[in-house]
Order: structure tokens, then sequence, then C-alpha cells
């Protein structure tokens, strides 16, 4: 394979990796929009966001980080809130706060770092969407624009008809602009495929290097990353002692936008107010990490002088991998999991009906409600209940921290289950790392030190604390689970030097393990 079809192939896995990975909270923001558009109407999603009043920015940042989506999801939502007439700087505030924090990424986070590095990033978070939000409101007024008009739906009627018309609306935006956008984002992580080679960022942004904060600038603008990928990258960060500068600028631009985001803005408010808008959210963004960049700097930690945390930005593929179809093949399987899978489908599905009622030509606002131009009442259906606008708002909210915290517990179980993950993980790595098959252990290695964390987390959630006993004693494991990385992926391998830091890992997992498995 020549480096051309290098580049095509690799940019292409990385795409699918991104799809992957985003086909969850796309599938979250396509039912928001629907919700938005159909259960609150203009009005009430006008409301949520703070109507025209001063606390629209925070309260845009708030719901936000509420809401379990990420910089690709935000885009149907983004396009409901700009039919409801919501102003563009809270626009700006909700899609810059969404993808960065949720429930579940703030937890994770909590265990990577110290919890005032998690609580710092927040906060600068809010100072930057407010900032933003501000500047796209006076750009807004100087230009005199205003949303689109959309459907104001403020009917109380509720039942079959309206759910049937809020997974139609699902389906058409699933084959319309947002998918568009998708695509558009998603083509920022081929770009990186063609411009970092393989293992390109394995020694940047170290500690000391005064650049650091601008290389991850330059990468995380065409970077799309979840709120868990970009936590466990800045996890990674600060476990290798690399610029904690450069890990902020990668939560802020890695997570918070992607490519589609600006051009998103620039279609619907011009170009120079989006490249004003971009502008400053670079400078404000590098500002800061300069600042907090020696601050907060891990003490005690050595730099590690390399890392993995970013070889998903780069390419997939080099000379030294000898069936390039095999090592895509294993790339994008090591993406696939049940959400991923269950969410492809349920996409493809949403995919099919929105391309059948584009070819039909139908309407489904027609099933939410009718047009009364005989000032005659709605003819109400067997099971359609009127309910109060403002009960629908709370019940939607309720409901969302609802999920959220339903969200936390499913996704961080029991100590007894993870420990039980945790084993099978383990047995697979160990058995395939001493018996030489380095390429087994290397998948399951990561699953393990996954399971790591949210077994940190799931204590914390049921019993209130995590001892420092055993945060140590994780800290001990994940260390040594790197040693083993680096003695696997050690060429030539060399067996009795992978015993031994088996051995050693053994041996400390037995007191990890003993730790949650004692009374706290």
């Amino acid at each position: 394979m020549n480096s051309l079809e290098m580049i095509l192939v690799g940019g292409l896995v990385r795409v699918t990796q991104g799809l992957i990975a985003s086909a969850p909270t796309l599938l979250a923001g396509l039912l928001i929009a629907a919700i938005l558009r159909y259960y609150l109407g203009r009005d009430a999603t006008r409301r949520l966001f703070g109507g025209d009043s001063l606390r629209s920015l925070p309260q845009s940042w708030l719901v936000g980080m509420l809401l379990p989506v990420c910089s690709i999801g935000v885009l149907p939502i983004l396009i409901q809130m700009r039919k409801s007439g919501v102003r563009p700087g809270a626009m700006s505030a909700f899609a810059l706060s969404a993808p960065l924090f949720n429930p579940l990424s703030i937890l994770y986070g909590l265990t990577l770092s110290r919890p005032l590095v998690i609580i710092l990033f927040a906060v600068g978070s809010l100072v930057i969407v407010t900032t933003l939000g501000f500047l796209w409101d006076a750009l807004d007024r100087r230009r005199g624009t205003a949303g689109e008009s959309g459907d104001d739906i403020e009917r109380n009627l509720i039942g079959p008809r309206r759910l049937a018309a809020s997974i139609i609306q699902m389906g058409r935006d699933a084959t319309g602009k947002p998918m568009a956008l998708t695509l558009l984002a998603l083509s920022g992580l081929a770009i990186l495929a063609a411009a970092l080679p393989y293992g390109a960022m394995q020694h940047s942004v170290e500690r000391d290097d005064p650049m650091a904060p601008i290389t991850m600038m330059a990468v995380s603008v065409p970077v799309y990353a979840t709120p868990m990928l970009a936590m466990s990258q800045l996890g990674m960060m600060f476990q290798h002692a690399n610029s904690p500068g450069a890990a902020f600028t990668l939560l802020i631009l890695g997570t918070g936008i992607n490519l589609a985001t600006p051009v998103w803005f620039a279609k619907h408010y011009g170009w120079k107010s989006a490249a004003v808008w971009l502008t400053s959210l670079l400078l404000i963004v590098l500002a800061i990490s300069y600042g907090i960049n020696k601050p907060l700097v891990p003490p005690g930690v050595e730099p590690a002088g390399h890392t993995h945390a970013f070889d998903i930005y780069a390419n997939p593929l080099s000379t030294y991998h000898q069936d390039f179809w095999q090592a895509s093949k294993e790339a994008v399987g090591k993406q696939l999991n049940i959400a991923g899978l269950v969410a492809l489908g349920v996409l493809a599905g949403l995919m099919l009906i929105g391309t059948v009622v584009r070819t039909a030509g139908f309407d489904e606002s027609g099933l939410a409600y009718e047009e009364q131009s005989n000032l005659e009442p709605i003819t109400r259906g067997r099971f359609d209940v009127i309910v109060p606008q403002s009960v629908i708002g709370v019940t939607m909210l309720a409901g969302l921290i609802a999920l959220s915290i339903v969200a936390c517990y499913a996704y961080y179980p029991s100590p007894e289950e993870c420990l039980e993950e945790i084993r099978m993980a383990r047995t697979e790595c160990l058995s395939a790392a001493i018996s030489g098959d380095a390429d087994h252990a290397l998948f399951w290695l990561p699953v393990w030190e996954e399971w790591s964390r949210r077994l940190e987390v799931g204590t914390f959630l049921r019993r209130g604390e995590v001892r420092r006993y055993q945060s140590m004693q994780g800290y001990l494991i994940r260390k040594k689970l790197e040693l083993l990385e680096h003695e696997l992926e050690h060429d030539p391998f060399e067996p009795e030097e992978v015993r031994a830091v088996v051995r050693s890992l053994m041996a400390t997992d037995t007191r990890w393990v003993q730790s949650f498995r004692s009374p706290s």
C-alpha cells in the first residue's frame, strides 16, 4: 500500500470510529430537538434557555451541562433553538458547554486528576461561554438579525400522534442538515489522519514545552472527541506530566467544537461574525491555558517523555503494519461496543424513516396539531391528553435529571459487578501476555484500566467515599498496567521482562481488589 492509499484508508478508519463513538449522543440530540419542537414549542424553548434575560447565558450553560450530548449531538438542537428564536449568545453558550461536561464525564474525570482541576476547568468553561455569549449578542444586535420563524406549536394536546410526529422528525433530521453537519464534523478526523503520521503525537505537548498549548490548539480545532474520551485523555496527560494548559485546550476545543460548529454559525450569522467568534474563542482559551499551565502542574510526577493519549488522532496505519486491511479492521473493532452497535442500528432505522417521508412528501407536523382556521376545537383521539405547557416543561426537566442519575448508576455499576468485569479482563490480558500474544493482551489492557476507574466511581456513588488507600492502590495498578503496555510494545518481545512485570502487577492487583472487597 502506497502513502496515498494509507492516508485514505487511515482517514476512513478514523471517520468510521468517530461515527461509532458519536452515534449514541447524536441520537440523544435528535430526540431532544424533536422534544423541543413538538412538546415544548417555541415560547417554552425560549424560556428554557433564559429568553431575553441576563440569565440566558448561565442558564444555557447549566442546561448544556445536564444533557448527555457531544459536539455532534448539539447540532440538531442548535437548529431547533434557532427556529425557536433563542438568542445567538445563548446558543453559543449551549453549543460550547453541552459537549464539555455531563454527569458521566464529571464523575469519570474526578478519578483521573485532582478534583480541583476538574472544578477549575468547569469554571473556566463558564467564563469562556459567558464571554463569547456576550460577544455573539453584541454582534447580533449590530447586524439586526433574528432567528428563523418556526412552527409555534403551543398545543397542550399530547398523545400517540405527537409521539409519531417526533419520531418522524428524528428520521427527517437523520437524513437532513444534522447528518450533513455530522459528516462535516467527522471529516476533521480524516484531515488529522492525513496530516499526522502514525505515532506523531507521542512526544508532543510536554510540560516544559512553551508551544504545547498552541500545538494542541492546532490539533484540537479539527478534532471530534466525546466527553468521556477527552476526560480519559486529560487523565493520561496528568499522569504523564504533560502540559496542563494543553489539557485545558484539548478539553475546550477538542470536545467543545468541531469543524461543523463554526460553519453552522457562519451560515446563519455571517462569516465575519463567525470568524470573530472563533478567533476570540482561540485567544481566550490560549490565555487561560498559559495562565494555568504552571500552577496546575501535578506535584511529584515526573514527565514520562511520551504518551499514547493522542494516538487516536494520528493515522492508525504505518509502514510497520504488514496487513493494512487487518490493522484497519482491528482498529474499527476496538471502537465497537454494545452501545455503539445499538445506536447505529437505531440511527439506520431513523434514516430509513426519513428517506421514506421525504420521498413521499409527508408533513408530520399535521400529526402533532391541527390548524384551527375555523376556530373549532382540536379533535381529540382516544389516547390524547391535555397537559399544561408548564407541566410538560417541568416533567421534561425532572425526567432529564432522573435519566442522568440512572445513567450514572448504570454506567458505573456496583463494586461487585466491576470486580467481576475486571477479573475477566485481567485473565485475558495476563494469560495473553505470558503466552506471548501481545496484540490480544494490548486489546484487554485498556479494558482493565477503564473498569478500574469505573470501580472507583461506582464505589463512591454507593458508599459515599473512596478511601485514600483504595485510590492509591488504583493509581499503582494503572501505573503497572502502563509498564506492562510498554513491555508488550517493545520490539523485540522479551518474555522474561514481561513475566517480571506480570508478577509485580499481580501482587499489586491482589491488594487493590482486596481493598474494595473489605468493608469500607
